[in-house]
């Protein structure tokens, strides 16, 4: 897995407890969650006494190392799921 997609999964997970935002940006659902499973597998993450997500002591160090080398990650929208703005005339056809 990549630096820039463990800090994307660990930083939503650390605010938000959940990795819905991912969802909706557009990344694929196998992904994320295989994603997930290899840093639950790794100990970075961990799950609280009301069932959600947590960074793990070893997760909330591995953040603040890849925070501190490179901060310049965010989470848009996948541009390949982007669609062009259409006119007011125009109708969608997927």
């Amino acid at each position: 897995m990549k630096e820039s997609t463990e800090f994307l999964i660990l930083d939503t997970i650390k605010k938000n407890s959940t990795i819905m935002p991912l969802f909706t940006a557009g990344y694929p659902y196998s992904k994320v969650i295989n994603w997930v499973y290899q840093l639950e597998k790794e100990g970075k993450i961990c799950y609280d006494e009301m069932e959600q997500r947590v960074l793990s002591e070893n997760g909330l160090a591995r953040w603040k190392i890849i925070k501190k080398r490179n901060n310049k990650f965010s989470i848009l929208p996948l541009n390949d799921y982007k669609i062009k703005k259409m006119d007011i005339d125009e109708i969608y056809l997927p």
